[in-house]
């Protein structure tokens, strides 16, 4: 899909010179306790990887942040292309994907909880090993 950039773009409510990013970004993260999710997309990058990596990575990032994974309220995407950041509300990102790939509000649940559950059915930590702590304690946050 060729023209999903504009579309992603089309949703932001600011659009960033990348230097001043974290001088626009800081205040917004403060005044309205917003939470960022930061997202690199090459001029290079086709659709497919948003949609089957950046989503669903998403996803079950805020899951984990206790914040609802299908509607991503007081979320932030922070789109970075070539030299801008595009700050899209996390909605409004979502909803550009049930737009692209044509879903309806139910189907789009559906693959939310596809998504979620991918690494919770597997029983895998981030490391993707099974049953092993992922908390190193040889590591100096760890000690006591």
């Amino acid at each position: 899909m060729a023209d999903y950039r504009d579309l992603l773009f089309s949703r932001a409510f600011r659009v960033v010179p990348g230097p001043q990013y974290n001088e626009i970004s800081q205040p917004l993260r403060e005044s309205r306790n917003l939470f960022f999710y930061e997202v690199i997309l090459h001029p290079d990058t086709p659709w497919e990887s948003l949609r089957d990596r950046v989503y669903p990575a998403l996803a079950r990032y805020l899951k984990y942040k206790s914040i609802a994974p299908d509607s991503a309220e007081g979320v932030v995407v922070s789109l970075f292309f070539r030299e801008q950041f595009y700050l899209i509300e996390g909605r409004e990102f979502l909803s550009a994907y049930r737009e692209i790939e044509g879903l309806g509000p139910d189907d789009f649940r559906l693959r939310v909880l596809s998504w979620v559950a991918e690494t919770e059915g597997e029983g895998k930590n981030q490391e993707g090993t099974k049953g092993e702590n992922p908390f190193r304690h040889d590591l100096p946050a760890g000690r006591k």
